[in-house]
């Protein structure tokens, strides 16, 4: 220290060691970053516990956590830091492709240091698959953006890490500090997220440690780690110190990206629909509907066929690109048949999403001319929760898809035949038919619930 050699370094090699924090700082007096309010200047601020101790960091840019919301994650039950799990972010289809396009690419992990670097500090390999143009790759990106809430402008491209037997990171932070603000963080801001995805199993070894809040982190295929860098007033939060420890069997893969306090226009993109409370894991389930219930339904339609009218929705969900006319006709349903359609489905929606439900819509036959397309929407917030669609039939010169996204922002094409139906968490959930309808027609209907308790995150 009388050297002069860098504090920040000293410490991360001491508590590499062995040696408690706490009795390090106290050895030391240093800490290398604080929740602190007292900002004296661009990279100086005191401890405000104790003001004998100097740190250093940037000027505090407060990121407004009441805005992350993340639909199936757990968060961890301490005040020293904001820290999510959340398991199956990816599948195990994805882990490998991910992994393979990693192991491609591979070039050895670099650290940012303002001090003399030690060779053993960070061992791991690193691939800069942001950079690949690779439309899986893409899609993971756009996922983990949609998943956090956050503008992709305010994050770093993805990377993936590889650590082979004996490889580590050793206990660091990830935020910026020291001389390395000026270089890293002028232009794009300081760190906030970090969000980490395990890719494998690893088979011995290979924990991530949060040193401070005493939580270590057994790596779980697909399972994504989420934490912010940052104290509430913006400051940098020294409990989020983590160590990558030694793989002692095996191997280990990581995708890592994370998020800055500056980037273009605003920073979180979170609809007010997904603030809703997710009340399954996936979001959406076939099924089918009640074989007797189906028979009415289907003969009405097609005694009702003079009966169908135009249909206006509102909001111009559904149209007929390049042209002016209606995509859809209605064919509205007498009250004894919606009561019936709510009726049948009441329970089994009730089990599949676990909570008690309040019926209230069910809307006539949408008929779909040739052509159209449903454009993907959120429904409507405080009526459209829980909702079912029953395909009551179809004339297609090529199965129709039904676009949803899941809870955790993967896209799917579901197909119905008549009499199956798909449950779907329609307030929170993005959905459509955004590919116009090969055939003359396709006939469904919705029906739709909400809770009974109104429990939505906001």
């Amino acid at each position: 220290m009388n050297r002069g050699c860098d504090l920040g370094g000293i410490y991360k090699i001491l508590l590499d060691e062995g040696f408690d924090s706490k009795d390090i700082e106290n050895e030391m007096n240093f800490v290398p970053l604080v929740d602190s309010s007292e900002i004296i200047n661009p990279l100086k601020c005191i401890d405000k516990d104790n003001p004998k101790i100097t740190v250093y960091s940037e000027p505090a840019q407060k990121v407004d956590q009441e805005k992350i919301f993340i639909p199936n994650a757990d968060q961890l039950d301490t005040r020293k830091a904001e820290f999510y799990t959340l398991e199956n972010f990816l599948n195990a289809d994805e882990c490998n492709q991910v992994t393979q396009l990693i192991k491609s690419k591979l070039r050895p992990s670099a650290i940012a240091s303002s001090g003399t670097y030690d060779p053993t500090f960070r061992t791991s390999r690193t691939c800069d698959l942001g950079v690949m143009s690779d439309p899986l790759i893409a899609d993971v990106d756009r996922r983990l953006c949609q998943m956090i809430g956050i503008d992709s402008s305010f994050s770093e491209i993805i990377q993936g890490q590889y650590y082979e037997k004996g490889q580590e990171f050793k206990a660091h932070t990830d935020y910026f500090e020291g001389e390395q603000i000026e270089q890293y963080a002028k232009v794009r801001g300081q760190r906030t997220y970090t969000f980490m995805v395990y890719l494998n199993e690893v088979e011995q070894g290979g924990e991530t440690e949060f040193v401070r809040l005493k939580k270590t982190i057994q790596p779980r295929k697909g399972m994504a780690i989420i934490w912010n860098n940052l104290n509430a007033d913006g400051s940098c939060n020294v409990n989020t110190m983590h160590h990558a420890h030694p793989v002692g069997r095996g191997w280990k893969s990581i995708i890592t990206k994370w998020f800055r306090t500056k980037g273009n226009g605003a920073m979180f993109t979170k609809e007010p629909n997904e603030y809703i409370k997710n009340y399954t894991e996936i979001g959406f389930k076939k099924d089918k509907l009640d074989e007797g219930l189906f028979k009415k339904l289907l003969a009405f339609h097609s005694a009702h066929q003079n009966a169908k009218q135009s249909e206006h929705v509102e909001g111009g969900y559904i149209e007929v690109p390049g042209t002016t006319q209606p995509g859809s006709d209605l064919i509205e349903l007498p009250e004894d048949l919606r009561d019936a359609i709510h009726a049948s489905l009441k329970k089994p929606l009730e089990e599949w999403s676990r909570i008690k439900l309040l019926p209230t819509f069910v809307y006539g036959i949408r008929v779909y001319r040739k052509g159209s397309v449903l454009n993907p929407h959120r429904d409507q917030l405080k009526t459209h929760i829980i909702s079912a669609i029953i395909n009551i039939d179809q004339d297609v010169e090529k199965a129709w898809p039904l676009v949803i996204e899941d809870n955790f922002y993967r896209k799917h094409n579901v197909f119905l035949e008549p009499g199956e139906i798909v449950f779907y968490e329609s307030g929170r959930l993005l959905h459509g038919r955004p590919i116009p309808l090969k055939g003359i027609k396709f006939a469904n209907i919705f029906c739709h619930f909400m809770p009974v308790v109104s429990d939505q995150h906001s």
